[in-house]
């Protein structure tokens, strides 16, 4: 396929109407299963495509992009996936409605009456005690829930904002990035820039409750740009002096500010219990080592420090039964153990024992197992009874508190089969957050294996045209730069899949491009604008005359010099 504009202009009109066609769908099964989507708000999602278009022709005809337009095509495509996904969930009643089993209950009953009125004659009806006289419906009845929604609402809503703020990041990222004198900037102060966000991290490690603020948000989504630009800018000053080695080790002087930048991060997701964060920077940053030094006796020692470090966390947090089958492994575990934060040793026990509750006395179980039984002194009362009856009510408890999310987005995945249940005719919706951190599970159950198998290669597409402009960057900033940001997209979405699919233990990481957060969703875009930039300017160069230009032989020189913050 030719890099060309016009080419992906017509791809993203096709990406439009099937998005048309999965809207229409979605609208028909509602109304099969008793209540009416929002006009209002598939129209808001579908004029979304305005702004997308828009930014195409403002990257061709005014920036005169020339970089690889596959990285926008695919992420659009991505968007896309998510943005019908999110409109089947939120126009069911049951899965916006505070109270969930009222909303239930009253789809159900819609449904209901439908049937009968439908299919039952005047002689089941009188033995069911309604009247056999009322007259019969159309064929196609319109007992539904109608929508509240209204164009005031749909303005006002964070669905429509959060996008257009998604895009104007993207467009901001790639004007900056797309100037030689920015991104020198950066580079010059990138260790300034990751001073000044520790600033608000750990302000959310004061202010936020288990890795979240304000409800569901994680403001600190962006602080992966800044911590990257300068674990890269480390990178590009040292990573000549990192190749020399001694006795097959480089100087500590070079490695000890590597190591001080790569534990910075750290500190504030360890505090905020946010595992899945330092599994996706612990990708990122050993890709960011292995693209600068390239020298094997190095790349052994810290991926196997690397690996080292997450076996010991994940022995430490393995359940304490599964410990005991191997020998010395509970000793070697303790103090480790002691360290981790009770919500990583919870995500491990779902993730291997996810059907089999922990016993009430667990140390990181009994708080919030003592809590619901406060809540229902019934409970109290029937765990006291007997042995059995608590192991009753703590298999109750455990499925209502913890183990719910990902039960239920096993179920979905299993039950979608190979083609799904058709857009709208799934039980998604009894899937919490499922817009979000489990919306692979709601694809997967309504497009079945085929859709699941779409985003999935939708995002190796999109991570090769990453690893690709990395590949051919010119300098060595903007080259860890590229792999970085491709590295975040890419393990990200690894977590998340992996979690929730059970391949590694759940995170509460989102699916980037896909999942709905406002700061996740800005934050991936703004990292494709990067790519978008670094594209550009690998094109440009390519272009230009053999000799190199002088703006070329600076930022060379610059790469040898150390960042001024450094010394």
């Amino acid at each position: 396929m030719r890099n060309r504009a016009s080419t992906h202009l017509l791809l993203l009109l096709l990406i439009a109407g099937f998005e048309v066609v999965g809207y229409v769908a979605v609208y028909d099964s509602a109304l099969l299963r008793g209540y009416e989507p929002s006009v209002v708000g598939a129209a808001r999602d579908l004029l979304l495509y305005v702004p997308v278009i828009f930014l195409l022709f403002w990257l061709s005809r005014v920036m005169k992009f020339r970089g690889n337009w596959t990285l926008y095509t695919t992420a659009i495509l991505l968007f896309s996936v998510g943005l019908l996904v999110q409109y089947r969930l939120y126009s069911d009643p049951e899965y916006g409605s505070g109270n969930k089993a009222e909303a239930r209950a009253e789809k159900t009953q819609v449904q209901r009456l439908r049937f009968i009125n439908q299919f039952y004659d005047a002689d089941k009806k009188r033995m069911m005690g309604l009247d056999p006289t009322a007259p019969q419906p159309s064929a196609t009845p319109q007992v539904v829930r109608r929508s509240e929604a209204s164009v005031g609402r749909a303005l006002t809503s964070s669905f429509t904002w959060v996008p257009l703020f998604a895009f104007f990041s993207m467009a901001l990222a790639y004007w900056l990035c797309v100037q030689d004198k920015y991104l020198d900037w950066m580079q010059r102060h990138s260790f300034l820039i990751v001073l000044a966000t520790l600033v608000p991290l750990f302000g959310a490690v004061i202010w936020s409750r288990a890795g979240k603020f304000g409800g569901n948000m994680t403001p600190w989504e962006p602080s992966k740009i800044p911590f990257l630009l300068g674990f890269a800018g480390i990178l590009t000053a040292h990573y000549r002096e990192l190749a020399r080695t001694y006795w097959g080790m480089p100087r500590a002087r070079n490695v000890i500010p590597l190591v001080v930048m790569g534990l910075i991060p750290f500190i504030p997701f360890f505090a905020l219990k946010d595992f899945g964060q330092m599994l996706v920077f612990s990708g990122a940053y050993a890709t960011l080592y292995l693209v600068a030094v390239r020298r094997w006796p190095q790349l052994l020692v810290f991926v196997g420090s690397l690996a080292l470090v997450v076996a010991v966390l994940v022995v430490g947090a393995l359940p304490p039964d599964v410990q005991e089958r191997v020998p010395t492994l509970t000793t070697l575990a303790t103090p480790v153990r002691a360290i981790l934060p009770d919500r990583i040793k919870q995500r491990f026990h779902l993730w291997l024992d996810g059907f089999d509750p922990p016993p009430p006395d667990a140390e990181w179980w009994k708080k919030d197992y003592d809590e619901e039984l406060a809540k229902n002194p019934r409970m109290r009362e029937l765990a006291d009874e007997s042995p059995a009856m608590q192991k009753t009510v703590n298999v109750d408890v455990w499925f209502d508190r913890i183990a719910f999310q990902p039960s239920q987005a096993t179920f979905g995945l299993a039950a979608g089969r190979v083609t799904g249940r058709g857009l709208g005719l799934g039980f998604t919706e009894v899937i919490p957050i499922a817009d979000s951190d489990y919306i692979y599970a709601a694809i997967s159950e309504e497009l079945g294996l085929t859709g699941g198998a779409v985003v999935i290669l939708a995002l190796i597409i999109l991570v090769n045209a990453g690893a690709r402009t990395a590949i051919e960057a010119r300098d060595m900033f903007t080259k860890l730069c590229s792999a970085g940001l491709t590295a975040f997209i890419g393990f990200q979405a690894i977590v998340n899949m992996g979690g929730t699919t059970r391949a590694l233990p759940m995170t509460g990481i989102t699916l980037p491009f896909v999942s709905h957060g406002g700061f996740s969703l800005i934050t991936s875009f703004a990292m494709l604008g990067m790519l978008l930039a670094f594209s550009h300017r690998n094109a440009a160069d390519a272009e230009a005359p053999a000799r190199p230009s002088a703006t070329a032989v600076a930022r060379e020189e610059e790469e040898i010099r150390v960042p001024e913050a450094v010394q």
